[in-house]
């Protein structure tokens, strides 16, 4: 399969997505493990969802450095 081209625009937009659902998923895990009962089911989906976001975020930083553009900070 052909690799498609995706514009900067495009993969930034993501970028800034991906670590807004990041920060969300922070938050709600940290409210969640200051719970006295905690949805143990629902913290480790949530959590298993954080690392897959990570890696998507440090993917798309990846490709922008290849590409010779300085990801934004986010942070």
């Amino acid at each position: 399969m052909p690799q498609r081209e995706v514009s900067t625009g495009s993969l930034i937009a993501r970028l800034k997505a991906l670590v807004r659902r990041h920060r969300d998923l922070d938050d709600w895990i940290d409210t969640e493990q200051a719970r006295r009962w905690p949805d143990t089911q629902s913290l480790k989906q949530f959590k298993l969802e954080r690392l897959e976001l990570r890696d998507a975020i440090r993917e798309i930083r990846l490709t922008l450095v290849h590409s010779g553009i300085k990801p934004p900070r986010l942070s």
